[in-house]
């Protein structure tokens, strides 16, 4: 009897300080709210100039999110509709990308067979105005509200191409996103599937490409392309490893701190590669969704992995509805894969003091096994089973087009031509026209960033300049980066052509030209059709 009220008296306490624990819990979330109300009550009615309610609020609430992990967001009734669009991947609108460049609002993507494209808007096109109004100075967001729309709503614009005024009316149309942009067969032997984003319907587009591609021929290979692309939505995820693996596979596992965010997700759709080799690329803008993909065939041994590591995101966010039809993207849990590890690279939980997040140190990293006994780790992102280096010069490249050396280059050879007919089209001429052009810019630009940072630390400018022109800065900028173009001349016609060809929107063109020349590509074609397969997966 003693031990049974002994057994109570525990109980009861624990219970007792449970219920204080909560007690706390709701009292320091009241006080806080309070003293955060009164704060922003006394600076709107009492701060010497006046503030805009909604903007303060806004700016609170990002900064408070700040602290947690850059998934976690507060999304305006504007933000909110956006984020729908953004996340259904449909909409009312023109078919295009834009950026601000010298305050202008310059188109930098055009979809293919969308409004623009069927009005002739080209990739390089400054928008003046749209229905009148000037866009100079304007925000990506006063822009998409003037493009987008109901569909089959028009509006007039001003374009400016090449110092050249054009008017053009355009009519709106509905907007879907593919997820799937493209897929082919390169060869009897190897189906080739690029995946943007996973979208609603991922799945389905891939298993559809799959059997389309069967249809017409006997392909044992599948390249799964998802270099570039930034996730989505986590059950297209699932399903797309389900028809590698079969149904009632575990894919991925949440896990939260809420026992509502714990679960695990299985495999449900019908499998049509059963039996195919896989081959998956990657690179370090794979994120997210892909990485679950990648990992997921990685762990339970059914395919391999290719390109560079992963960007290392495992975390999974959930949208919930707030009052006035705004909402809020919460990061809710982090997933698990097959093996059992989480690919997250940065730890948001331990900021260091300056407020900044470090990568989880590689001593740090935990070993898991595959099915088949291969050694992977967590915390790092998705580490490929053949590892290739990025293009040679490819950083240099990135460098470029950064101050839109080639999209410039691109775009005034688009305008130039009116039409091209084979995937080999830029004659040495014209690729040593634009190194040639590429170095002498790049090299003005990189000396004015060197300056700046030395003007910011010697209050003597005069001495900066000097110092500089007796060193022949830009000069010797200049031989080294066309040196490097020159060494890697092949890699640059290749990037140059394909976007190029992207300009008269002729995917076919495009893709036969990645399959030509793009070595990611060609080693997965490689390694497929060879014994390097069984070994790397039997390791």
């Amino acid at each position: 009897m003693g031990k049974i009220n002994h057994l109570l008296i525990v109980s009861l306490t624990c219970l007792l300080l449970a219920s204080f624990k909560v007690a706390d819990s709701f009292f320091e979330i009241s006080k806080n709210i309070e003293i955060f109300t009164s704060v922003y009550k006394e600076v709107h009615k009492s701060y010497v100039d006046e503030v805009q309610p909604g903007t303060l609020i806004k700016k609170g609430i990002d900064a408070m999110l700040g602290n947690l992990d850059p998934y976690t967001n507060f999304y305006s009734e504007n933000q909110a509709e956006k984020a729908l669009v953004d996340r259904m991947g449909e909409y009312g609108g023109v078919g295009c990308r834009v950026k601000i460049r010298k305050e202008a609002i310059v188109v930098t993507e055009v979809f293919t067979g969308y409004a623009f494209h069927k009005s002739d808007v080209r990739a390089g096109d400054i928008i003046r105005s749209i229905n009148g109004k000037s866009l100079f100075k304007s925000t990506i967001s006063d822009v998409s509200v003037l493009l987008r729309g109901t569909a089959n709503t028009d509006f007039t614009m001003v374009i400016d191409r090449g110092g050249k005024q054009l008017n053009k009316r355009i009519n709106r149309m509905q907007v879907l996103d593919k997820s799937v942009p493209y897929y082919a067969a390169i060869n009897k032997d190897v189906t080739y599937i690029k995946l943007n984003q996973f979208g609603r319907d991922a799945a389905s587009e891939i298993r559809n490409a799959i059997v389309k591609l069967d249809e017409s021929g006997v392909r044992d290979q599948v390249i799964l392309d998802l270099r570039y692309n930034g996730g989505g939505l986590l059950n297209e995820a699932v399903d797309i490893v389900g028809l590698f693996v079969g149904r009632n596979k575990n894919i991925v596992d949440m896990r939260g701190r809420t026992e509502n965010n714990n679960r695990k997700w299985f495999s449900q759709m019908e499998p049509v590669a059963l039996n195919k080799k896989i081959a998956i690329l990657i690179n370090k803008k794979s994120a997210s969704a892909s990485e679950v993909v990648s990992a997921s065939i990685q762990d339970l041994d059914r395919g391999v992995v290719l390109g560079q590591t992963s960007f290392g995101k495992g975390l999974v966010q959930n949208y919930f509805q707030l009052p006035y039809r705004t909402q809020m993207k919460i990061t809710t849990a982090k997933y698990y894969t097959p093996s059992g590890r989480c690919i997250q690279l940065l730890d948001y939980s331990h900021r260091q003091e300056d407020g900044s997040v470090g990568a989880i140190p590689d001593s740090a990293r935990k070993k898991f096994t595959t099915s088949k006994g291969r050694i992977v780790k967590d915390g790092g992102g998705v580490q490929p089973d053949v590892f290739m280096e990025p293009f040679g010069g490819l950083d240099l490249f990135k460098q470029l087009e950064k101050h839109y050396i080639p999209f410039d280059f691109v775009n005034d050879y688009r305008n130039s031509h009116d039409a091209i007919t084979k995937i080999d089209f830029l004659t040495d001429a014209e690729l040593q026209k634009f190194i040639k052009t590429a170095s002498a810019e790049l090299s003005v630009k990189v000396e004015h960033e060197i300056s700046e940072q030395l003007n910011a630390s010697f209050e003597d400018k005069s001495f900066v300049t000097s110092a500089l022109n007796a060193s022949s800065v830009q000069e010797s900028l200049e031989k080294s980066i066309q040196k490097n173009l020159n060494e890697n001349k092949s890699v640059i016609k290749f990037l140059l052509e394909v976007e190029i060809i992207k300009r008269y929107h002729n995917q076919d063109l495009t893709y036969k030209k990645m399959f030509q020349a793009d070595p990611e590509i060609l080693k997965a074609i490689e390694v497929m059709g060879s014994a390097s397969y069984s070994k790397i997966l039997n390791k």
